[in-house]
């Protein structure tokens, strides 16, 4: 059940399409990341270089100096107002750099150095609201509010910084309506963030993002990755089925791919092997048909011809003695008929060879057994098949079997003076076995019988990467053992090709 649901993700159109999310997701995060610690690095450094908390004191005067005014001009000032204000004060936020500064302490200060407010109420304590604001606990707030509460308008004179990870003090002088006294100044304390801070800060942010894009950019990308792999899956497919009809021995069919990217050329190179593989298989068969052609003047020449001329010496023999002793001419006419019954079965085993077997229709083990019924009845030699395991394979294959168990048989007719063959054909995991055994007078292996029968099979054997070994002593038969690899991605049978 497993593998049925996750075989169509093994396809190559869903690899591609897999693989074309993740990089979208990735990209779209790293970008993100990206722009999160530029955005944190350039902070940092505008924050260090003055550039925003020159900003935040101008926002601050536009947006809280008159609110505090306000309240400063009263007297006794509004201490309720000002505190209420600086609850409401939040954050500071610049115009042209979009940056919050949240400013974690506050302070309303009076022109007199009185702190008239503090947010949160307790940062310095409770009494001392009201009290003159003692600069030693804050030694960096000293300088910027000197400057403010004398009237100090240069804006780089009215903050402190320090390090990233330190205190920046940004100090706001209120003025009265006239602009001619400073009634007090707004103060802001805060840590300088650091790149780092900012990235932890964002943390969330990009949590969010990661779920968003993960899944809207994810299914964004397998749709693309779809559409986009419909073009070389498409391609890719057209190979494999001109490699299937190649395999079957069909070479007419061409893989039309008039692209010149790397599955163009690679068409374009398989159209090339195509061509020279069947050059090649009409230049085997020509040489297959050669052979057939040569070991069959061969027979004729070393059999048939042989018998022909013995036959036809007899007869010449009988004439002779038939005109001085008729009686004398018995014996030679009765040896030219032996030899003219020796020329007819030598002519019925050579073409029942060069019949062509049914082994498309009937199987191997079926041809073997009806043609070794039919050569026993010319030979007039018994023979047994025994088939163990039987099953459906590559057509070269069990015509190479058949046709080397044939020439086997052919050459126990002729030399071995044989009573009974045994033919075991025997299919096994990886490869199938033939072996054709002969009761015969057998013959010596280290003598040189190097014919053209033995090379034939041996030559057969090898085009199939299969290995041929003859076994045989004087007196003790002989045997003819074949193996041949099976390869059980191929049992196919149509159309394919006779080696």
């Amino acid at each position: 059940m497993r593998n049925t649901l996750t075989k169509p993700f093994q396809q190559l159109r869903w690899n591609l399409a897999l693989s074309y999310a993740g990089v979208t997701v990735l990209a779209l995060l790293t970008v993100e990341v990206l722009l999160l610690a530029i955005a944190g690095v350039t902070s940092t450094v505008f924050l260090t270089s003055g550039l925003i908390p020159r900003q935040l004191i101008q926002a601050a005067s536009v947006e809280y100096s008159p609110i505090l005014r306000s309240y400063l001009s009263e007297t006794p000032p509004d201490m309720r107002g000002i505190a209420d204000l600086l609850e409401r004060v939040d954050a500071l936020t610049t115009m042209t750099i979009p940056l919050t500064f949240n400013a974690e302490e506050l302070l309303a200060v009076g022109n007199d150095q009185t702190l008239l407010g503090s947010s949160p109420p307790d940062l310095l304590g409770e009494d001392s609201i009201g009290q003159k604001l003692e600069l030693e606990a804050l030694p960096e707030l000293a300088a910027p509010l000197q400057a403010a509460l004398a009237g100090e308008e240069d804006l780089d004179k009215l903050y402190a910084l320090g390090e990233p990870g330190e205190t920046v003090v940004i100090v706001v002088p209120v003025w009265d309506a006239e602009h001619l006294e400073v009634l007090g100044a707004f103060v802001g304390l805060s840590e300088i963030p650091t790149a780092l801070s900012l990235l932890g800060d964002a943390a969330p942010v990009v949590g969010v993002s990661l779920l968003f894009f993960t899944v809207v950019a994810g299914i964004a990308g397998i749709a693309y990755g779809l559409i986009a792999a419909r073009g070389p899956v498409a391609r890719l497919s057209r190979l494999s089925e001109a490699s299937e009809a190649w395999g079957q021995g069909d070479f007419s069919v061409v893989v039309d791919d008039p692209a010149s990217d790397e599955l163009g050329e690679l068409a374009g190179r398989l159209n090339q092997m195509a061509n020279q593989l069947e050059q090649l298989f009409d230049v085997r068969q020509e040489l297959a048909v050669l052979r057939e052609r040569n070991r069959l003047a061969r027979d004729l020449h070393d059999s048939v011809k042989q018998l022909a001329f013995a036959a036809a010496a007899q007869i010449g023999t009988a004439r002779t003695l038939v005109r001085r002793d008729p009686a004398e001419a018995t014996i030679p006419i009765e040896e030219a008929e032996r030899l003219v019954h020796e020329l007819r079965q030598e002519l019925s085993s050579l073409i029942l060879e060069l019949a062509p077997p049914a082994i498309e229709e009937k199987g191997l083990a079926a041809a073997l057994r009806d043609y070794s019924k039919s050569w026993s009845r010319q030979s007039n030699i018994e023979v047994d098949v025994s088939v163990q395991g039987e099953r459906s394979l590559p057509l070269r294959i069990d015509q190479t079997v058949f046709r080397i168990a044939q020439e086997a048989l052919a050459n126990a007719a002729r030399h071995s003076n044989a009573q009974h063959v045994k033919i075991d054909l025997t299919y096994g995991v990886s490869a199938i076995r033939c072996v054709v055994a002969d009761d015969g007078v057998g013959f010596n292996i280290s003598d040189d019988h190097n014919g053209f029968g033995l090379r034939s099979m041996v030559d057969r054997a090898g085009e199939l990467g299969g290995e041929l070994t003859v076994e045989s002593e004087a007196g003790e038969g002989t045997q003819v053992i074949l193996s041949l690899p099976v390869d059980e991605s191929h049992k196919d049978r149509e159309g394919e090709n006779d080696g």
